[in-house]
Parts: C-alpha cells; structure tokens; sequence
C-alpha cells in the first residue's frame, strides 16, 4: 500500500491547514524568520560530496532524478543515469544535510536524509521503489526514516481494512460497528504508543522534523515541544530548524487560542449564513435545513484525515437522518471534478454539498475562523450553534444525546 504520494509537501509542513495545503503558502510561511537560540557547541554544516549507489531492478527507460526538499520546494538536482543492468552510481556535491527525494516520479520515490560526505547505497524495484527499497549504507536518518514508515503502513493498512469493513455493515449492524470501532480505536492507540516511543528513542536526530504532522496538538503537545528542542541541536543552522520553530509555536498557540473575537463563531450565537452552489450549480442556503440538527462539515478530497473521517459522518447521517439529523457539506476543494469523484467514492449520500472552489481562499474562513480541516460545527434546530470540532465518538456521543 502506498502513502509517498505527495510526502515530500508533508515534510514541508504539515497535513491539512492553510499553509499545510499549497508550496506557495509554505514558502510565504518562510519569509523573515529569526531563531533566537543558543549556538550548539558542535556546527553541524560541512559542505563535500556524498554518493549515491545501487541496483535498481526492472529499470525505467528514463533516468532517476534527485530533488532537494528545502524552502522553495522540489528542487531538482539532476539525473541519475541508470545503466541496462540496474546499476547507477551519482556524486552529489551538496553544502548541508538535508531530506533528498530519488524518484522516477511523485508517486515513485523514495526518502532520503543525507549528509555531507555520506554515502547512500540503494537496491529496489523500479515498479515501486518506496514499498521495496533496501538501504545498505545510508545515513542513520534514512534508516530511520524507513523504519518509521514500514510501521505507519503497517498501521494504516490495518486501519484501512477497518474502514472497508465497517462501509460494507448494514446500517442497522450497530453491535458489528461497535466492535470495529474498538479495534479502530485499539489500533490507533498502538500505533501513538510506537510514535511517542520513536520520538523517545531518537531525540537527537533531525529526522523527527516530519514527525509534527503525525502530532495532536490536543494529547502530544509535549512531544511537538520535545521536537522543537532537538531541532534547535540537530537542525541548527538549517532552514528546516526555521521551519520546525514556526510550526511548533502555531501548535502551541491552538492550543492556547485568544478570546473569541466579536463576529467569529461561539457556542450558542447563530451560525453565519453560507449560500455557494452545489455540484450542479444550485444555491444551497445553511439556514434551508432550519428546523433540523445539522452538521457543518468543512472538508477536501485532498484532506486525508477528512476522507478517514468520512465512513463515520456516512454512518451518523444513516442512523440519525429519519430523527431530523442532516449534513451541510462544505469543500475547500479548487477542482471540481475531484471534488465530485470524492463525493461519490465516499457515499456522502445526502443532498446538501456546496463549495465556491477557491481552496484555502474560501468566503467561509473569515465567518467560520477554521484554519484546518476536516472543522465541523454542530447546529440546532434553530441555527444556533451547538458545538465544534466534533469527529469520531465524540461526534456519535454527542448525537445519541440528542437524539437517543
């Protein structure tokens, strides 16, 4: 099972946000930094060359390339001639470490940590270099890096298997649901365990970095802390330390957010009026579904935690749609024919889907205040909102309180 696809933006900070979502905004997000830190007493900065070696099985007819993952994004640093055997052998001269992709194409690739003077030995298959790689020489952090995501696809493999069994239940299976659920959960709970014990083991080594995306701010908030100090250390100097900074101090600040400004949503205020076109291009008004409990849901076929999160929303708008429960789609999404691929690969059978498809530039954020997604807000029967940011069991808790 593959998840490389687009991992090179996920390092560059991180997931489903406004400056998570777009190259362009992560580079804004660059722009003036300062870190005012201590200077360690070992400079980690060595400029040389490093080689990249191996045996590449079923070899393309087109050369490998290798990109710099920095602050303007992929940056290619060349081709890497692979010869009819598999065999290739590239010098790289490069002034600093860094995260490095060697690839046929995005979806093709493999991860790299490399540093100056190191040498990288590879062997894979060309059909699908990330799920075969072997590295028998590398940086420690390519090592690590690879052993991090054997077991992040172990997991998500298992939680994917869920998810397509609890889809396949019959509505009224809720004793079957239940059980799944708790495995879901179990697995989820697992897979933390081994992150926090991961991010223990390895403090010292600027590999973590990536890791804030795979943080809650909610319930790991110390080790998204544990990270920015050993960036301090092992990134130093770097733009990858600049970066981690910024992104450490934005977990920190949402969890310690500053009193609701007038005109931004609160519990118990009425919940801004939205008004976009649907699939088909009709108006479609929040305040149509007065008289029902509605669900706003803020969502993308890009965002992978909202497509995670889908099967749930499907299965509470199934129990709960005969009690006056309904949904209001909203999509972040710029296509809109990914837009509606989704909505159908999903089943969000319910009629209320809406979006003005300009992504992060939507009229909804400065009504709404979100700054990630999937972001829901529960609504009464009167428009009046109820609760936010409900997703999972909450969600479920929170629906079968209302409507038993």
């Amino acid at each position: 099972m593959k998840y490389l696809t687009s991992i090179f933006i996920l390092l560059l900070f991180f997931g489903c946000s406004q400056e998570q979502e777009s190259i362009e905004s992560q580079n804004e997000a660059n722009e003036g930094l300062t870190s005012a830190i201590e200077k360690p007493d070992t400079e980690i900065r060595n400029e040389g060359s490093t080689i990249i070696s191996g045996k590449i099985s079923n070899p393309k007819n087109i050369p490998l390339s290798i990109n710099f993952i920095g602050p303007a994004g992929m940056q290619n640093m060349g081709a890497i001639d692979v010869d009819s055997s598999g065999n290739f052998n590239h010098e790289l001269t490069i002034d600093d470490i860094g995260f490095y992709s060697l690839a046929y194409n995005a979806e093709n690739s493999i991860l790299l940590f490399i540093e100056p003077g190191s040498s990288t030995v590879i062997t894979a298959d060309g059909n699908q270099l990330f799920d075969s790689y072997s590295l028998t020489e590398s940086t420690k952090d390519s090592k690590l890096i690879k052993e991090y995501f054997e077991e992040y696809n172990r997991f998500a493999k298992e939680q994917q298997d869920l998810n397509l069994q609890m889809s396949a239940l019959d509505y009224s299976a809720d004793d079957a649901r239940t059980e799944l659920i708790a495995k879901s959960e179990a697995i989820r709970a697992e897979f933390n365990q081994y992150k926090r014990s991961f991010i223990d083991a390895n403090e010292e080594m600027p590999m973590l970095a990536f890791l804030l995306d795979h943080l809650n701010p909610k319930t790991e908030l110390d080790y998204i802390k544990k990270i920015g100090e050993s960036a301090k250390k092992s990134l130093f100097g770097t733009h990858y330390n600049d970066m981690v900074q910024r992104v450490v101090q934005a977990r920190i600040q949402s969890q310690n957010p500053p009193p609701t400004p007038s005109g931004q949503i609160a519990v118990g205020q009425m919940a801004p009026e939205i008004a976009f076109p649907n699939p088909n291009g009709e108006i479609i008004k929040l305040s149509s579904l007065r008289g029902k409990l509605v669900l706003l849901d803020f969502w993308a076929s890009w965002c992978r935690p909202c497509r995670m999160e889908n099967p749930n929303v499907v299965r509470m708008y199934n129990k709960y749609k005969d009690k006056g429960f309904d949904i209001y789609s909203f999509s972040l999404d710029q296509d809109p024919a990914r837009w509606k691929n989704a909505i159908q690969q999903d089943g969000l059978v319910w009629p209320n889907h809406a979006s003005d498809l300009k992504g992060w530039n939507t009229a909804t954020i400065p009504l709404y205040g979100f700054k990630g997604i999937p972001f829901t807000v529960l609504i009464d029967k009167d428009g009046k909102i109820l609760e936010t940011n409900l997703r999972g069991p909450a969600l479920e808790n929170k629906l079968k309180s209302l409507l038993g």
